[in-house]
């Protein structure tokens, strides 16, 4: 029988694989998502990078040049100026030369008008855009600065020149070619950073375009992957439903089992266990030492052994009966499992003190009504000599649950055997001295588990054991059938 539960906890354990690569799937489905995302991400920055080098890049590069060439026309229209003005100032012209000139002059200082607009209106480009760098602002503002010096100089010579009698010194061509220069220098320097910018902008999207790429590769290597899990797990799938079928027959075989045990084994056993306590009861003064003994020793085995099969149908019950959940009185529960021991809590005088009031909760009745009984036996067993056995129990409530306790002055357990003590058929102390079949507890930690429970076990050696289970709050009853 031990092997069947050995293989019934395989097949249920192998049952748990889907759900973990099912779990396993969903995680590489929200990689594959976070992978998706950043790669929208990534062509998101591409798009917005390329808008850069077009709404911003592009048109300062676009002005620079423009201003550039609208710079270098102010500078011939300047030099136009200064050979007319060189030929106004000496006044040798006739007058129709003249007038010829002043027109010449006037239509010189229209063109230079317009350009100086048309530079306003690059300029003014330049101000509305946005991103464009804070050293390359101080630049164009530097420029705007040095044209408006030199466009302030030729004004200043034109309107000179229309008054007629002005001839070009010096010191205004020393002006004005410095400040040209200074001014030529800057929008050449301009223009070059600009186009460093456009250079580092595609450089960023080329990067960016590489990286694409790599997670490209990258989500379809792992979707490859995914459709391999998929595969293996429609394989797995497969497998479970001949686990399935396999469990199934388990189930038929053992409810074969736990009849064989209720009708041929324990019947025959009650039978020896009746003749051997009549020919205790009877004949033990009229055999020897080692008859009696003998005598003795069959009614205690037999006794033994049905207890073992009664518990084993037990542990059977709570592996793989479900009972519907119902609102039950902790209370009521109490009573019933006290009244399952009562013959043991009298031959001990044995005293259950109830330290509250206990409360009403969701659960399995007839589970938590084995787990209380299990506990109270397990607690009658294990009392100390002379000391009047005493039995706790009580309760706290959790965020999660209820948190029960049945606690005893008996003579405890070493922390090293907590575990081992909720293993079927393990017995720290010999059956001689405190009976029992091994199995009790094992039943208290089925019972519970199966409702999604939790038992612990608090001691120290000589001071009695605190066994706390837990039932959680999430448990919801069944609807009635009428």
């Amino acid at each position: 029988m031990c092997g069947g539960f050995r293989t019934l906890s395989k097949i249920r354990k192998s049952m748990k694989t889907p759900s973990k690569i099912f779990i396993l799937l969903l995680l590489m489905l929200a990689f594959l998502a976070s992978l998706a995302w950043v790669g929208v991400r990534h062509l998101a920055d591409i798009l917005r990078e390329f808008d850069h080098v077009a709404q911003v890049d592009l048109i300062l590069m676009e002005g620079a040049t423009n201003l550039n060439d609208l710079q270098l026309r102010k500078e011939i229209i300047f030099a136009k100026l200064s050979s007319s003005s060189e030929e106004l100032a000496f006044g040798q012209a006739n007058a129709a030369r003249q007038q010829y000139l002043t027109d010449y002059v006037q239509g010189l200082r229209e063109q230079f008008d317009r350009t100086i607009q048309q530079a306003n209106e690059q300029m003014h480009r330049i101000d509305k855009l946005s991103g464009v760098p804070a050293d390359l602002k101080a630049s164009f503002e530097e420029m705007r600065t040095q044209t408006q010096e030199y466009d302030d100089t030729v004004q200043g010579i034109f309107k000179a020149v229309e008054k007629g009698g002005f001839q070009l010194s010096l010191e205004d061509l020393d002006l004005t070619d410095s400040r040209q220069k200074a001014l030529s220098e800057n929008v050449q320097n301009i223009v070059l950073r600009v186009w460093g910018l456009v250079h580092e902008s595609m450089s960023r999207s080329q990067r960016w375009h590489q990286q694409s790429k790599v997670i490209f590769w990258f989500s379809l290597l792992l979707t490859a992957t995914l459709g391999l899990l998929m595969f293996a797990f429609k394989k797995n799938l497969e497998e479970i439903s001949k686990q399935k079928k396999d469990l199934e027959k388990l189930n038929l075989e053992l409810d074969r089992f736990v009849h064989t045990v209720s009708h041929d084994i324990a019947g025959p056993l009650t039978t020896i266990v009746g003749y051997a306590a009549h020919l205790e009861g009877h004949y033990l003064q009229k055999l020897d030492k080692k008859g009696s003994d003998c005598i003795i020793g069959v009614r205690k085995g037999a006794t033994r052994l049905t207890v073992l099969i009664k518990d084993m149908l037990e542990l059977t019950k709570m592996s793989r009966i479900k009972n519907p959940y119902s609102r039950v009185l902790i209370q009521e529960v109490v009573d019933a499992a006290v009244a399952n021991c009562d013959f043991m809590i009298r031959q001990v005088s044995a005293t259950i003190e109830i330290e509250r009031k206990l409360p009403e909760i969701v659960c399995d009745r007839i589970k938590v009504t084995a787990v209380f009984s299990n506990l109270i036996s397990n607690a009658i067993k294990f009392i100390r000599s002379n000391v009047p056995p005493v039995i706790k129990i009580g309760w706290n409530e959790t965020p999660k649950g209820y948190e029960f306790y049945v606690q005893d002055n008996g003579i405890g357990i070493d922390p090293q055997h907590y575990q081992e003590v909720f293993e079927i058929f393990k017995q720290l102390h010999p059956a001689d001295l405190y009976g029992g079949s091994g199995v009790g507890l094992s039943i208290v930690k089925a019972a519970l588990e199966d409702q999604g429970g939790r038992v612990r076990l608090e001691s120290i050696p000589g001071q009695g054991a605190k066994f706390i289970f837990t039932i959680p709050k999430n448990l919801i009853p069944a609807k009635p059938l009428y």
